[in-house]
């Protein structure tokens, strides 16, 4: 039967997650049209035997793929090239999606020509049990053409976006293997040969967040700082060698998330405390990006940031008052 849509599972050692995963993508009646191809990333504890069970109870659905590591990127990349599916889609083994919502997806999906779907998604935090849904500005009644919808529109993340497949294979869309943070990448890549874009209502992905381990807590976030930077500059040699075939909205849109990262460097550092041989490491690679991308290092020269720059030793323990400050506004203010 055809494969409407293609659901790459990444599981690295998602042995305590799977059976919360995987029984709400087929639990609908869709599931004949759906294509999960389950990558063990080379877990060193029960994933693989635990995705084996479900290609023997679903094998007209799931496909269990075993390689070794090479990061969540390298399953991206392998995904794109071997998926079915009209649409692909990314799903984490440590994640799960609300079965209703994607049953109705790929009912819209079955009638779709678009190139990008979005869809709302919800951020669940396992520290206190809440949950956020993150939504899109976006006219959710009929589909459009991406520079008229970019202008209003901000980072389409992983979790809420569903590519042509078609498109991401013509395009030779890869990203950084061996990293993390490279979803940033899978964000912006595929933008480039986007041409019409279109927003469902009902959220899909249910995206947990607030555990240690994760690449995105402040501990993890600083232990793995030398991949975020290398996807930064990543992103930035993207855009500059490919601008001059971009529109004007699609560059705007994608300078807001290279933007948006390079202001996270900073961030990663004021989220942990600082000695005087990383207030230098910091300012080693504010030089450095100012060396890189003068276009971007004047970008990012607002305050904070800019108070950093000017004397980061004397600034640094004021700022970071600040920003913890602005972070527990934040929070206060999502509640």
């Amino acid at each position: 039967m055809k494969k409407i849509l293609t659901i790459i599972v990444p599981s690295y050692n998602t042995e305590a997650y799977i059976d919360e995963c995987l029984p709400t993508m087929l639990k609908h009646r869709y599931r004949k049209q759906l294509e999960l191809l389950l990558v063990n990333d080379g877990s060193r504890d029960g994933t693989l035997e635990k995705l084996k069970q479900y290609e023997q109870r679903y094998p007209d659905t799931v496909t269990v793929i075993d390689k070794e590591n090479g990061g969540h990127g390298s399953v991206i990349n392998l995904g794109i090239r071997q998926a079915k599916g009209d649409y692909l889609k990314i799903v984490d083994g440590d994640d799960w999606v609300i079965s209703k919502n994607l049953e109705k997806m790929i009912g819209q999906l079955a009638s779709c020509s678009a190139d990008l779907v979005i869809h709302p998604y919800i951020k669940y935090s396992v520290q206190d049990r809440k949950q956020k849904k993150v939504s899109y500005a976006i006219d959710k009644k009929r589909q459009m053409d991406f520079d008229e919808a970019a202008s209003g529109l901000r980072e389409v993340e992983i979790h809420a976006a569903a590519y042509r497949t078609s498109m991401l294979r013509d395009g030779h869309i890869q990203v950084r293997e061996k990293c993390f943070y490279e979803d940033t990448e899978f964000n912006i890549y595929p933008i480039k040969y986007v041409r019409t874009v279109i927003a469902f209502d009902d959220p899909v992905y249910v995206y947990r967040v607030g555990t240690a381990s994760q690449s995105i807590s402040p501990q993890q976030a600083f232990k793995n700082r030398f991949m975020h930077r290398l996807v930064i500059d990543d992103c930035i040699a993207y855009y500059e060698d490919n601008f001059r075939q971009l529109s004007s909205p699609k560059q705007d849109y994608i300078k807001k998330i290279i933007g948006k990262r390079i202001r996270s460097q900073y961030a990663i550092y004021l989220k942990n405390e600082m000695t005087a041989g990383r207030i230098e490491e910091l300012m080693e690679w504010d030089r450095r990006l100012k060396r890189r991308s003068p276009y971007f290092y004047k970008t990012s020269h607002k305050f904070p940031i800019s108070l950093l720059r000017k004397d980061m030793h004397r600034a640094y323990p004021f700022v970071r008052f600040l920003y913890k400050a602005y972070v527990v506004w934040y929070r206060v203010c999502e509640i």
